[in-house]
């Protein structure tokens, strides 16, 4: 694996651990052709958003595609529940 490639994961997984709007831990994150993917699971919006804020910040100029899904009271995806 590609020492460059590492080194933005792991820049973006503990700015991501240690920023106190994410708190994130379970997400996942793949820098390729020049933009960051994440994807994982959330508790809210907020959350979900503040993880494009981070990895914005961390690689500013680089495409964040954020692919997290947000769960709810339930544990399942807000978009999926029954109201």
């Amino acid at each position: 694996m590609d020492m460059e490639y590492q080194y933005l994961v792991g820049k973006l997984q503990e700015a991501m651990a240690r920023d106190a709007r994410v708190s994130a831990l379970d997400i996942r994150i793949v820098v390729t052709g020049g933009r960051v993917h994440i994807t994982g699971e959330v508790p809210t919006e907020e959350r979900r958003a503040a993880l494009t804020e981070v990895a914005t910040a961390v690689l500013p100029g680089t495409p964040v595609l954020n692919e997290v899904t947000v769960l709810g009271a339930l544990g399942a995806p807000v978009h999926e529940r029954i109201a």
